[in-house]
């Protein structure tokens, strides 16, 4: 491994900073961010609005750069690829959930699953697709379109397209925070069973502190940096 990276460490940050400048001024978002987090973990960062929640998540995920610090992910330093190369890594080992779903209205669920399993080569993108449909309970919604599906099949479609790849990692923004709280739960249990039986590393950001609660670890974000646990 490189840079120290511990050998059961799947994701590390070391000193991560992201400034934003505008004719305004320099706004500092994160500063001097270091975490590890292992392998089948699951994780939840939390914190007040503005904290930089999601720009931590996005830097994680090789989505951004930082301004300064490094990301490495399975040993590899995702700061100094360029955007071709970090994409072809989020393709192979990252898995994304998001809080308005981003499916693609003019295709079917399992269209929708298969895109990213053809754009990646795989052999059997529609067998893949229908069995990872099955598992999230779809089987029968394969062939709807996400307007004719609930907000809840919707996120369990994302999901399913999420893990259609089988990553080693799967990042989570607000994966409930457009669900009520019943629907809210069943995808809690999805995800978190899907974490359990693929042995995926889960990293989400939540202000569902029940959601939170069910991680691993909770990290805490106030003002852009990592605080201990009120």
């Amino acid at each position: 491994m490189r840079s120290g990276t511990p050998d059961n460490s799947l994701l590390r940050a070391e000193h991560l900073g992201k400034q934003v400048t505008s004719p305004d001024g320099t706004l500092t978002i994160l500063e001097d961010v270091s975490l590890a987090i292992l392998r089948g973990e699951s994780v939840a960062i939390v914190g007040p609005s503005g904290s930089g929640k999601s720009t931590l998540l996005g830097l994680l995920a090789g989505l951004d750069v930082p301004s300064r610090g490094s990301v490495w992910l399975d040993g590899e330093n995702l700061s100094t690829l360029d955007e071709d190369a970090r994409a072809a890594r989020r393709a192979r080992r990252i898995g994304f959930v998001f809080q308005s779903f981003h499916l693609l209205p003019g295709l079917t669920a399992l269209e929708n699953v298969m895109l990213p399993l053809e754009l990646g080569g795989q052999r059997q993108p529609e067998q893949t697709a229908r069995a990872v449909l099955a598992a999230v309970g779809l089987a029968e919604r394969a062939g709807y379109y996400p307007p004719k599906l609930s907000g809840g099949e919707q996120q369990r479609v994302a999901i399913a397209r999420a893990y259609a790849g089988e990553p080693a990692i799967l990042f989570a923004d607000e994966p409930t925070g457009n669900l009520d709280a019943a629907t809210g739960q069943l995808i809690i249990e999805l995800l978190f069973r899907l974490n359990r039986e693929h042995y995926a590393t889960l990293v989400l950001v939540s202000h569902d502190t029940q959601l939170a609660s069910r991680c691993n670890r909770i990290l805490h974000l106030r003002a852009g940096r990592l605080v201990a646990t009120p």
